[in-house]
């Protein structure tokens, strides 16, 4: 998968680093993706003296088809046009010293495939718990059995140089997504209390938008809710505003809800907004154009009911973090009721409104369910990905159920939308431990086994890399 230390979108070359030797590569490897690679396939791509993306496969267990299997890797890859060769590194068992070389006609395949591509093997490693060696040298006098230490390579250069840069990596891809969002595992720290708190108000909200969840009033005022959480400059606290959270659990318990948010945190409320009403998933009439979630045209019949709100007020008795981030809930609620409340009332749309709307409603409604399939192939809001994720991971802790489903589900489309299969993988055993069968999972599961990759996932110019999101926030 794209790894966290590719290039930054728009730039051609990795981070400034130098390598020197094997070992500084292997060192690389694990801080790209963030745990250590076991029983895996691992391609790097270079441009020049440059590294590119970092992209890792599952070995299987056995190759019927290697030709096959060296296909599905270069389809990961062909996209980065400015590759010009790669790198192979196989992260395998043991390789006795009188036996066959390990998966060597899956690497063959994979040579000749990616030689015909015009991405030849510049080189590769074999790497076990043992050590490690050169994949491609046989000969005694310069590659020595059984090969290096990985001593060797844990005390390179490069591997020291990130390390005091701040880099870290995990054991294994459960657990750096157990590190990164605890409430993966069962059990929770969060105080019978608290929960208790943010079940009442789920469990309110949920009766209270009954079949309103997607009014052409209500509809935009969740997602202006979300929008207004996921600004907060410190994070959004669970326990700290159970309301809100209680809130947000009810609203991803309804299916049109919950995928909505996927393409809203890919394209910004606005364009998502404007796809769903294009494709007919909220209110009577509702087909007009939207700007920042305010609706435009779009209304319900006179006298409709205003949308269900969330109070921000903190929970009784508890220190609520920053006064920002309650005030600032509280602002964005304030004026998401009052033009809210304008558009419950406002008569629908007239002829007028929008007299050839076809072609531009249209595209909104392809835009959206091309985010959704994988398909699109423009430039994603990685900072409101990022910032999903983890409201996402504080909502599982607090929640049971279809809405920890939800929340399980989603955080494993956002890493799957990361280019990173194996941590969306860990998302979703939790998912299918929560609700066995959630539908959502199952289908992303089994994409996910097939190899799936989004689009914009596979070319180095719109891949998610760690600095993303930080160069769409300067660039919003």
């Amino acid at each position: 998968m794209p790894s966290s230390s590719s290039p930054v979108p728009g730039n051609r070359r990795s981070p400034s680093f130098a390598v020197t030797s094997p070992a500084d590569i292997l060192s690389y490897v694990p801080h790209a993706l963030g745990f250590m690679p076991a029983r895996s396939l691992v391609v790097l791509t270079t441009t020049g003296r440059w590294l590119g993306a970092t992209l890792r496969v599952d070995l299987p267990a056995s190759v019927t088809d290697p030709l096959g299997f060296a296909e599905g890797v270069l389809s990961f890859l062909r996209d980065d046009a400015a590759a010009d060769g790669t790198l192979l590194i196989v992260y395998g068992a043991d390789w006795p010293r009188l036996g066959p070389v390990p998966h060597e006609a899956l690497v063959s395949a994979l040579g000749t495939v990616l030689e015909a591509a015009g991405l030849p093997v510049r080189d590769g490693w074999f790497v076990s718990a043992a050590g490690w060696r050169n994949y491609f040298c046989r000969d005694d006098d310069c590659c020595p059995w059984p090969g290096e230490p990985l001593d060797a390579v844990a005390s390179s250069a490069l591997g020291a140089e990130l390390v005091f840069g701040g880099s870290a990596f995990d054991a294994s891809a459960p657990e750096a997504v157990l590190r990164a969002a605890p409430a993966v595992a069962a059990g929770c720290t969060t105080s019978e209390g608290e929960l208790r708190a943010v079940e009442d108000a789920q469990a309110h909200y949920a009766a209270a938008c009954s079949g309103r969840w997607t009014s052409a009033s209500q509809f935009p005022a969740t997602s202006a809710v979300w929008d207004a959480v996921l600004l907060l400059p410190h994070g959004f606290e669970t326990t700290a505003h159970p309301d809100v959270a209680g809130f947000l659990l009810a609203s991803i318990e309804s299916r049109t809800v919950r995928d909505f948010l996927l393409a809203s945190a890919c394209l910004g409320s606005a364009r998502a907004l404007d796809g769903a009403a294009a494709c007919g998933l909220f209110g009577s009439g509702a087909s007009g154009r939207y700007a920042g979630g305010i609706p435009d045209g779009a209304g319900e019949p006179a006298g409709a009911l205003p949308p269900v709100l969330p109070d921000a007020h903190e929970a009784g008795g508890r220190d609520a973090g920053p006064v920002e981030a309650m005030e600032e809930i509280r602002t964005a609620i304030t004026a998401i009721a009052a033009i809210a409340a304008i558009a419950a009332t406002a008569s629908p749309p007239g002829p007028r409104g929008h007299p050839s709307p076809g072609r531009e409603v249209d595209a909104a409604a392809l835009l959206y369910a091309d985010v959704l399939a994988g398909r699109f192939t423009g430039t994603i809001t990685w900072h409101r990905v990022d910032a999903m994720a983890q409201v996402l991971a504080r909502l599982a802790a607090v929640s049971d159920g279809e809405s920890r489903a939800a929340a399980l589900t989603m955080s494993a489309w956002f890493e799957y939308a990361r280019g990173r299969g194996s941590r969306a993988a860990v998302f979703l055993e939790a998912a299918e431990l929560t609700v066995p069968g959630y539908r959502l999972a199952r289908l992303l599961s089994e994409l996910l086994r097939r190899g799936g990759l989004p689009a914009w996932a596979r070319r180095r110019s719109t891949a998610w890399t760690a600095d993303a999101a930080r160069t769409c926030t300067g660039a919003a």
